[in-house]
């Protein structure tokens, strides 16, 4: 989720009430959705389901669900009422219904002729449920459509939508960085509704978590047992299985690295901003200008061979609020040249930017020197959807509302790559545009 940046009323407005208040965390995204169902007989009839095949496909934060069934009629003909339910946070009956379609924004039933009508039921009492460790009022809406089944039939339905799935990102005014929680998709199997001995001859589950695993999200658990899986797909079948014996599938991961990487570019300084890039003499083509070129495969790499002190580079900005600095350590193109170059062990940071007096309603200058020492990380593949993990945090600022004009890196010591000499892939000036204007 975007961070909201304010005029100077709401800047006035952080800083005393972060003063007053011991807590300074605050949520800023939220799924309405806690989980969805299986599809429900909403009546009790002796109509079985043969098979079932449950396509779950993750998508950053949402799920897409596409659900098949053949479903057999033994006895007389009759209409049948179907549903599925979602159990939705009472809090958005507070903040409306955009926040429910943003967090449950497609579905549809269709049959063998097409799309069937679906209507909404609300449950009147809400169920109480712990998420995130806090109590939470959830109501179950059903969506419900009529089926026909001719006598002795057999009958296909699927049932399509897409879900956001449980998050809960919290914001502080301490630092400038988000923390992403884990994401939840969790589907329920109870209640089971009717179906004949609630057995199902035939099931399986695809899911297909591929797209995130591209993008740098880590599977952490799938509750069910015997999934098998390859290349980012679980697959997980059975004979004669009971919906009765297995509550629910909750798929658990952490998509941190790509929505950090998001937030990162989103922030990265642009260009007119930028009034110099400077250094200290470098080597032939690994100029200065590689150092914000966007290309992780370019690095600046200081002229001289040792422990690269007294190597420096600085950008002189205008009309920015500078709030995070990070650079990327190295040249991670590839295993080799990683550990071919120095890597930067400590360096000393100067920031000089305005600091604005709310009491005496003006500018005043601020000059900030810090040493700081960076972790050696290791290397693995480089992803560039997700290359947060490679990012390595110089300053944070936390929500400051302070236009920059200078930023200088001087490195004091390094761990050393077989060249002996200092490279720094790219670097991150991260804030935005300021446009107040102070007396």
């Amino acid at each position: 989720m975007k961070k909201h940046r304010l005029m100077v009323l709401l800047v006035i407005f952080l800083a005393f009430t972060s003063f007053f208040c011991f807590a300074n965390e605050s949520p800023i995204d939220e799924s309405a959705v806690i989980k969805t169902g299986n599809l429900t007989l909403m009546q009790k009839k002796e109509i079985i389901i043969d098979r079932e095949m449950l396509h779950i496909t993750l998508d950053g934060d949402f799920t897409h669900v596409y659900g098949y069934y053949e479903i057999v009629n033994p006895g007389l003909e009759g209409k049948v009422t179907l549903g599925f339910p979602v159990d939705f946070l009472k809090d958005s009956e507070i903040y409306g219904i955009a926040w429910q379609k943003e967090s449950f924004p497609y579905y549809q039933i269709t049959d063998e002729k097409g799309k069937l009508e679906v209507k909404e039921y609300t449950d009147v009492k809400p169920q109480i449920v712990i998420s995130d460790g806090r109590k939470r009022d959830v109501l179950r809406k059903w969506y419900v459509t009529e089926a026909k089944f001719p006598a002795n039939s057999r009958k296909k339905l699927i049932v399509q939508y897409t879900v956001r799935n449980s998050l809960l990102d919290m914001d502080s005014v301490a630092t400038f960085f988000p923390l992403y929680s884990d994401r939840l998709f969790t589907y329920c199997f109870i209640p089971a509704g009717g179906w004949g001995n609630d057995i199902i001859r035939n099931f399986k589950i695809v899911v297909d978590a591929r797209k995130n695993i591209e993008e740098g999200a880590i599977i952490k658990s799938l509750s069910f047992p015997e999934f098998y899986g390859y290349g980012g797909l679980f697959i997980y079948e059975a004979e004669d299985f009971n919906l009765q014996d297995l509550y629910e599938l909750k798929i658990l991961y952490n998509n941190s690295a790509n929505l950090l990487t998001e937030f990162v570019t989103a922030y990265q300084v642009k260009r007119d901003h930028i009034i110099s890039l400077q250094s200290s003499p470098t080597l032939k083509d690994y100029t200065v200008s590689k150092l914000m070129d966007e290309d992780f495969n370019t690095a600046w790499v200081g002229g001289k061979e040792g422990n690269g002190g007294g190597e420096w580079v600085e950008v002189k900005l205008k009309d920015f609020c500078l709030q995070a600095v990070g650079i990327i350590n190295g040249l991670p193109r590839n295993e080799h040249t990683y550990y071919s170059f120095n890597r930067i062990k400590r360096l000393k940071i100067e920031i000089e930017q305005d600091e604005f007096d709310f009491f005496e309603d003006r500018a005043k200058k601020r000059y900030i020197e810090e040493i700081v020492e960076l972790e050696d990380k290791q290397f693995s593949d480089f992803n560039q959807m997700a290359f947060a993990p490679f990012l390595s945090i110089v300053a944070d600022l936390g929500q400051s509302f302070n236009k920059t004009y200078r930023i200088r890196l001087s490195i004091l010591e390094v761990y050393p790559g077989t060249n002996n000499q200092t490279a720094i892939s790219e670097l991150f000036l991260m804030g935005y545009k300021n446009d107040q204007v102070f007396k």
